[in-house]
This record gives structure tokens, C-alpha cells and sequence, in this order.
């Protein structure tokens, strides 16, 4: 048995894009000809096809389809929207780093990749889609010891590492795209949750664990300018309670389960698509198909 703890972050990140993958393949096998096959069906029936169970299965599923494309771009448009808007505030404020913020950036493998931006709030956060960058304010650098700030760093280090700002941007949009299944959303929950405690796990392995715990005191939740956007912040006050306990027992807490709610209206929604699915296939079947 391994000493080492799950990424538990990860693995619930790769569980979203699987199942939603899947959902995703099963619509667009169907919905090649599913377009086709409605309008022959009403063309050739008038509006006797409205009776058909399988005709409102097809609609179904080409509407659930639809509104799940149009809510996802939404989502992604609003997401590099305030990414953009994080990247013009962190360049609007920034100031030259100190020789000490180069340093420990350098020993954190952060070398060219540390921002520091002018302000009094203590925070430090990783940004970015494709190529992540770490801002560290003015604020936490005034107040955190050089062993805290290492930790920081140490924490982003792992964000930058593993792109989560784009995975946090990834898994927003497929769980808004596949709103009727909201176990889709905890997933998501469980991927911002178990990414915090793999990254403090990776600042206590180089830092120590009182570094960790400092710089967790010290270091605010994201700026409101920047929480919109896609990120992963030092300090979100969501994680701290299990940070903190993970900081104690030396080991991560589990993520909460999910509610009963959530779980009866995932098997309703998985339910309806089974059937718009089913549905759509029989139409499909009667042979008003579509032709090469």
C-alpha cells in the first residue's frame, strides 16, 4: 500500500472529462442524423409526428443538447474575458521584484514566471491558461518570512505544473454544459478541493509544515478583481478548514459527499438522456435516415 496520499484532485478533474466525453460522443453519434430524421418524419406526417414518443425523445435531446453547447461557450467566453481583465491588472500594477522574490522564485522553479503587483492585501494566486504565471502582492511579501514566502511559491509551483487554472476553466464548462447531471458539478468541487491539499502537500515535502501553516495565516483569499477567472489562490477560505486539517493529521480529509439532492437529480437527468438517447435511435432505426 502507498505512504502517498491520492490526488484526489486529479483524479475527480480526468472522472469530469471522461463522462462527460462520453455523454458528448453518444449526442453528436446520434445527432448526425437525428436533424434529418425529425424533419422527414414531420414532413411525411404533418403533425401527427408530435404524437410520436420518439419524435419528442429526438427534440429532446437536440434541445439538452443546444442549450448545454450554448451555456458552456457563455461560460468559457466569460472565463477568458477575466482572465484577460486578471492579466491587464496584474501588468497595470506590477513593480520589479525585490532580489529576495527573485531568489526564492528561482528555488522554486518559478524563474521568470513571478509577478509582483503592488498591493496592501496579502494574496498570491496562479493565473493563466496555456503558459501560467504566479502574482504575489506587495502586501504578503511585507508580512511573510522568507520560509513562508518559499512556501508559497512552493504551492504555486504545483498549480503551474499541472496548468490548473486551465483545468479549473475546463471543468467549469463541462459541468455547466451538462447541467441536468449536477454530480458533474461536485466532481468539480472535488478537483478545486483535492488540487489545494496536493499543492500544500508539495509546499510541506520542500518548506516544513510550520512554513505551510504561516503561510496560510498570512495570505488573503484571491482579490476580488481576480476571482471570476480561472485560478488557483494560496489561500481560498472554502479549503482552509480542511488545509488546516491536513496540516494537523499529516494526511487529507475527505471531500464531502454529495447530497442527496444532487444525487437524485443526476439519475433523473442520466434517466431522461437514456431515454432521449433510446429514443432518438429507434427514430432513427424506422428508416428516415440520413442518406450519403
Amino acid at each position: 500500500m502507498s505512504d502517498e496520499p491520492p490526488d484526489t484532485g486529479n483524479r475527480a478533474f480526468w472522472a469530469l472529462v471522461g463522462f462527460s466525453l462520453t455523454v458528448r460522443v453518444g449526442v453528436a453519434y446520434l445527432a448526425c442524423c437525428l436533424t434529418s430524421a425529425l424533419v422527414r418524419q414531420v414532413s411525411h406526417r404533418g403533425a401527427g409526428a408530435l404524437l410520436s414518443v420518439s419524435v419528442w425523445a429526438g427534440v429532446t435531446l437536440l434541445a439538452l443538447a443546444a442549450a448545454g453547447t450554448a451555456r458552456s461557450a457563455a461560460r468559457v467566453w466569460r472565463g477568458l474575458r477575466a482572465t484577460l481583465g486578471v492579466i491587464r491588472a496584474v501588468r497595470s500594477g506590477a513593480v520589479d521584484a525585490s532580489p529576495a522574490v527573485r531568489a526564492a522564485s528561482e528555488r522554486a522553479g518559478l524563474a521568470s514566471r513571478v509577478k509582483l503587483t503592488k498591493s496592501a492585501d496579502p494574496f498570491a494566486f496562479t493565473y493563466g491558461l496555456l503558459f501560467p504565471q504566479v502574482v504575489v502582492s506587495s502586501g504578503l511579501v511585507a508580512i511573510a518570512t522568507p520560509e513562508e514566502l518559499a512556501a508559497v511559491l512552493s504551492h504555486e509551483h504545483e498549480h503551474v505544473r499541472s496548468r490548473d487554472p486551465l483545468k479549473a476553466l475546463i471543468s467549469t464548462a463541462l459541468a455547466t454544459r451538462n447541467f441536468t447531471l449536477p454530480l458533474l458539478e461536485h466532481l468539480r468541487a472535488v478537483f478545486v478541493f483535492g488540487r489545494e491539499l496536493a499543492a500544500d502537500r508539495r509546499a510541506v515535502a520542500r518548506c516544513g509544515t510550520s512554513a505551510v501553516a504561516g503561510a496560510l495565516l498570512k495570505a488573503a483569499d484571491a482579490p476580488r478583481w481576480a476571482r471570476a477567472a480561472p485560478a488557483a489562490a494560496m489561500s481560498g477560505t472554502d479549503q482552509l478548514e480542511a488545509r488546516i486539517t491536513q496540516l494537523e493529521a499529516g494526511w487529507p480529509p475527505r471531500p464531502a459527499p454529495p447530497t442527496p439532492r444532487h444525487v437524485f437529480a443526476t439519475l433523473t437527468g442520466v434517466a431522461v438522456y437514456v431515454w432521449a438517447l433510446t429514443g432518438s435511435a429507434a427514430l432513427i432505426a424506422t428508416g428516415w435516415t440520413c442518406r450519403g
